[in-house]
């Protein structure tokens, strides 16, 4: 059986031809194949005209054009077409952007406060007694020997590091398995 496989494989290795699979690979997946490209069509100042009254008023089922303008013209007119829904219609007030929890609407004027900035108060700060020695590999990281006190400033994030600032008032973070409440 192996001799059937390799003979096989000698004879379709010596009825390849490199320049007519080359001739196929170019019409069909390279440089050489087909496209489809997009068709362009040439413009059309009957596409420019504006629509009748007549179409403008006739109702239909779907989107109606109102008007359409040339390339560079600008409107500076409000739209006559407008819908008198807009003008007439009664919003809902059931919402507001007055709500206490929002974190953008501040009396701050000068934007003074980071809406993201997480409040740290002084109840939450603990004194803890680090286990093992630490090296900082970031620059937000603290490093601190066995023994050394430092103050916990946050509880423990779900990936297992806390804030803290050491005595020398170094802020950063720790593995919160590296320390124990004193």
């Amino acid at each position: 059986s192996y001799k059937n496989i390799y003979r096989e494989l000698e004879q379709n290795i010596k009825t390849a031809d490199a320049v007519e699979d080359l001739r196929w690979f170019r019409a069909n997946q390279g440089p050489g194949m087909s496209m489809n490209w997009p068709q362009f069509e040439e413009w059309s100042a009957d596409l420019n005209r504006t629509l009748s009254r007549r179409e403008k008023k006739k109702a239909s089922d779907g989107v109606t054009l109102t008007g359409i303008n040339q390339t560079g013209d600008q409107v500076s007119q409000p739209n006559k077409h407008s819908s008198s829904y807009e003008k007439n219609q009664s919003y809902p007030t059931d919402w507001s952007d007055e709500e206490s929890n929002n974190p953008f609407s501040s009396t701050d004027a000068n934007g003074d406060t980071n809406p993201f900035d997480e409040d740290t108060s002084p109840a939450m700060e603990v004194r803890v007694r680090a286990l093992y020695d630490y090296e900082g590999q970031e620059q937000d990281e603290l490093s601190f020997k066995a023994g050394d006190e430092l103050t916990k400033m946050e509880n423990e994030d779900e990936q297992g590091w806390c804030k803290g600032r050491l005595d020398n008032g170094q802020v950063g973070l720790y593995p919160a398995n590296y320390v124990e409440p004193i």
